[in-house]
């Protein structure tokens, strides 16, 4: 789930500094103008009081002097600039004299008794005042002082253009609003490449993030496949095809192997593996694995050791891993993993990954095991270890119906002993069951593969065929009675004589199709051959449903 972030909060942090960064430059240029204003008044003030100590010292008569005389006076004063304007009004407030007015200007000039400073200084001797002079067309800021000359008192005012101070304020503003923009553009630079490199590193990690949670449902997945297929296993067969298709999706291209503790629980043998051919031991005892005799997986090379097991000594110091199988409290296995060069560093997730498969190979290996247990006795014959009746219905319809899928053929022989029941009552049913067992181990010794043998009741077996024609069935017939006939039979040093077989045979699609009709066509053949003699093979061939026409093969004619 990837998680979208409004970009605008990115830019929070900036937008705020340029706040505080305008309300600071409020403050600064009100600061600024109050510290300029009230360093310019000081700096007036004392250049007042010089004018007047020298006024004082002049001692002018400035009721005698005409306004040129005045204006004349005031501009050798050294206080007097272009920049800085000296006035002396009387108290009345009549402008006697001005060093940057004309005697035209003076003359249309108004009255000064109401000006703030003027009044000011009237009243407690000294009167400051910012104002717009409209003669001079200029905000001025003036500084006005009393004094008495000749028992006359006049107040003495020095003024002076806030352009100057306008421009050193502005210059000052200026210098500061470019640091504050400088400031501000290099923060959003930088605020910019900075969250565009955490965003990156972000998407990245969430990237990482989205691919590791995938990877994980995929092996959770893996394994949940793994078991539910484990699961439906019917042999180790299926089990390996299972394990070879899945386990190197969940750990990769590694070659593994299972083995299993055999039930005298003295050795173990490999029964499954994956990857390339195995390239240990197939079979060893408990004691060659560290891991069955510590009770917990071995690594055999990591910082502290390099220690691989015996029975994995023909891989020399290559890295392997061994891990107990375990189900319902015991230990029914080993799973080995053999990653190649001994530097392979096994990290923790493959391990975890590593155990979780052998986690589900126990269980399901020990359930296999008990089901095939369990199938065994269901299916089996107790006492010739051939497969029963059951199993036999279940063989032959599944095997006809691949039969005729496939349009292959499929034969079917009914075996009989020749008068067992004579050989019963002679010899006792000791010796019966004796002779049923070796004729069960004969059989089992010459059919295919593929066949399936079963007994189906007292001296009666069967035959189930895939892929065997009618001659082939039947020279497997001959060769079954005449390896029977070759018996030499004896119990407890007793001799038994020989014994024989006669053999009923039915092949799909020479006979009927269905289970019923080639069992029945085949026990028909069976009492052929009982009624030509015995110790003979029988196949049943319908040339049309009313005259059978049989197949015979004597045992003697193999």
């Amino acid at each position: 789930m990837t998680v979208k972030v409004d970009k605008k909060w990115h830019y929070l942090p900036v937008i705020m500094l340029v706040i505080s960064m305008v309300g600071g430059l409020y403050v600064f240029n009100t600061t600024i103008e109050r510290w300029v204003n009230d360093t310019m008044q000081n700096y007036l003030n004392g250049l007042l009081e010089d004018v007047i100590y020298q006024v004082k010292e002049d001692k002018p008569d400035f009721q005698a002097l005409n306004i040129e005389g005045v204006a004349d006076y005031l501009s050798h004063l050294s206080q007097a600039s272009t920049e800085r304007r000296i006035s002396i009004i009387s108290l009345d407030g009549i402008v006697l004299g001005d060093t940057s007015l004309s005697h035209r200007e003076l003359s249309t000039l108004d009255n000064h008794a109401n000006r703030t400073e003027i009044m000011a200084a009237v009243d407690s001797g000294y009167g400051f005042d910012i104002r717009y002079s409209n003669t001079l067309q200029v905000n001025m800021l003036y500084v006005a002082r009393t004094t008495v000359i000749e028992n006359t008192t006049y107040v003495i005012r020095l003024s002076m253009p806030m352009t100057l101070l306008v421009s050193m304020s502005s210059e000052l503003m200026s210098i500061l609003v470019i640091l504050m923009v400088l400031s501000v553009i290099i923060l959003l630079i930088t605020t910019v490449l900075s969250h565009r490199r955490i965003e990156n590193h972000v998407l990245a990690e969430q990237a990482l993030q989205e691919e590791r949670i995938q990877q994980r449902t995929f092996e959770i997945e893996l394994l949940h496949r793994l078991a539910n297929m484990l699961a439906a296993c019917n042999s180790l067969h299926e089990a390996q095809k299972v394990v070879e298709d899945i386990i190197p999706r969940i750990l990769g291209h590694v070659n593994g192997s299972v083995a299993l503790m055999r039930a005298s629980r003295n050795q173990l043998s490999i029964k499954l593996d994956w990857g390339k051919s195995w390239p240990a031991a197939m079979s060893y005892s408990p004691d060659e694995c560290w891991a069955l005799r510590r009770g917990k997986h071995h690594l055999s090379n990591d910082q502290y050791h390099s220690l691989p097991c015996a029975h994995m000594a023909a891989t020399g110091e290559d890295q392997t891993l061994c891990i107990p199988l375990t189900a319902h409290g015991n230990t029914i296995g080993m799973l080995h993993l053999y990653f190649g060069d001994k530097n392979t560093i096994v990290d923790s997730d493959t391990r975890q990954l590593a155990f979780t498969v052998a986690e589900h190979l126990g269980l399901a290996l020990a359930n296999l095991s008990l089901q095939e247990k369990l199938r065994s006795q269901a299916l089996s014959d107790p006492l010739t270890g051939l497969f029963n009746r059951r199993y036999f219905e279940e063989s032959i319809d599944s095997l006809l119906m691949v039969a005729k899928r496939d349009s292959v053929p499929m034969s079917l022989l009914m075996l009989d002993l020749d008068h067992f029941k004579r050989f019963n009552d002679n010899f006792g049913h000791d010796a019966g069951d004796y002779v049923l067992k070796e004729i069960s181990g004969v059989l089992i010794n010459t059919i295919g593969e593929d066949d399936v043998v079963c007994r189906l009741g007292g001296e009666e077996l069967a035959i189930i065929a895939p892929g065997l024609n009618a001659q082939q069935a039947m020279e497997l017939s001959a060769t079954i009675c005449a390896n029977v006939e070759e018996l030499h039979l004896s119990l407890k040093g007793l001799s038994l004589g020989k014994v024989t077989v006669s053999i009923g045979v039915a092949t799909y699609p020479d006979s009927r199709v269905e289970q019923t009709e080639l069992i029945k066509y085949a026990d028909v053949a069976l009492y052929k051959a009982k009624d030509y003699g015995r110790n003979r093979a029988v196949h049943y061939l319908e040339e049309r449903e009313e005259s059978p026409t049989p197949i015979v093969i004597h045992a003697k004619d193999k």
